[in-house]
């Protein structure tokens, strides 16, 4: 694009103090009009650290100097490509800092949009196993080989080794949006998820019954003798997820400091590791009671030593039921529901985001079935 004016443009929303920070923007100008573009450099500033000096330089900041030479850059690159044959207008100015579809890595695509989003934990392993999945499979390496025939090809690599179609779903979701973002940043032409006559389905399919226990299973869990102190405490930790509904990843977490007293009941109130939402549920008394064993710091263990050493204990106990570290949540829900707690509370207490999630164990329950049901038939 010819005839274009660049300068920096810091505070334009007259936010910054000497304790709020200003954004420091690049504008971008045709000259002799009054159109402009303003992009960000993402840096933002106190008042007193902004100068114009050289056109802009950051003062009185640690880091000073690697900020200056940070917004310089930026200037440099976007002058560069503005000043291209690349640039033919102003709206083009904003795709300064697109790669070429043809040479951009699509792992180093989704590892920069991971950084950026900063999820949780359990999270960031779903997502890597994208990227590895994409690593092994090798067809898909640039934007360029983003076709509906390599998905197509994906889909039949991951069903080597996905049986499960939920999951296969949320690989192929994870990646369908990471698409969707770079075609909105120019990197992609076309989303093969998207739609249209050549759209891939890859449906959601139906996820497995949870799995919970009834009171019955619950007491031979609780009058099991483990012959070792490895199975007493997985058979602790267990029985805790029954009387509290905390889910593995908050379970190694347990921070008892969170515990304290209400109206004489011990409160649990925390946030779930996997996705932030705040929660809050009353231990019941069998719950207190581990809390009180170990006296405040639960035992650690790993998922994968969690789940095969619960399996023995179920065993051992006469359960015939295949259990693991999710059973224990399940239970507790249920366990509610079965004595006419509202939903909405039991969503409240396991921490659930929605009311929907919570839905799916009352249609297990028969007996809210019945319930709910008898309640609208007169009594004789």
């Amino acid at each position: 694009m010819k005839n274009s004016i660049l300068r920096y443009v810091f505070d334009r929303k007259k936010q910054a103090t000497d304790t709020e920070t200003g954004l420091l923007q690049i504008e971008v100008r045709e000259a002799g009009s009054n159109k402009k573009v303003l992009i960000s450099t993402g840096i933002r500033l106190l008042k007193h650290q902004f100068s114009t000096k050289n056109g802009f330089t950051c003062v009185k900041h640690d880091k000073a100097t690697m900020i200056t030479l940070k917004a310089r850059k930026i200037y440099d690159e976007i002058e560069t490509f503005v000043s291209s044959s690349r640039c033919h207008n102003l709206s083009d100015a904003r795709k300064w800092d697109v790669k070429d579809k043809r040479t951009y890595s699509v792992v180093a695509f989704i590892l920069e949009e991971l950084k950026k989003r900063d999820p949780k934990g359990s999270t960031v392993e779903h997502h890597m196993v994208l990227v590895r999945k994409l690593e092994a499979f090798e067809k898909i390496r640039t934007f360029d080989d983003v076709t509906y025939e390599n998905i197509a090809d994906f889909d039949l690599f991951l069903r080597k080794t996905i049986s499960s179609q939920p999951v296969l779903y949320k690989r192929h979701s994870a990646l369908r949006d990471y698409i969707k973002t770079a075609v909105k940043k120019g990197l992609c032409e076309t989303n093969p998820y998207g739609s249209g006559e050549m759209q891939f389905d890859f449906g959601k399919g139906k996820s497995k019954e949870p799995v919970f226990l009834l009171e019955h299973e619950i007491k031979k869990i609780q009058e099991y003798k483990p012959l070792t102190e490895s199975l007493e405490r997985v058979k602790d930790l267990f029985l805790f997820q029954c009387f509290s509904g905390v889910a593995y990843s908050d379970l190694m977490s347990f921070d008892a400091s969170k515990v304290y007293e209400m109206d004489g009941y011990k409160v649990y109130r925390s946030s779930r590791t996997k996705t932030d939402e705040s929660f809050i549920c009353v231990l019941l008394p069998e719950a207190q009671e581990i809390l009180e064993k170990y006296k405040g710091v639960l035992p650690r263990i790993s998922n994968q030593n969690y789940n095969s050493y619960i399996k023995i204990v179920a065993a051992g106990a006469g359960v015939n039921k295949t259990i693991t570290t999710h059973t224990g949540r399940h239970t507790f829900a249920t366990y509610l529901l079965n004595r006419d707690v509202p939903i909405e509370t039991v969503s409240r207490a396991i921490g659930h985001s929605s009311i929907r999630q919570t839905l799916h164990y009352a249609r297990m329950l028969g007996k809210k079935v019945i319930n709910d049901i008898a309640a609208i038939i007169p009594q004789k």
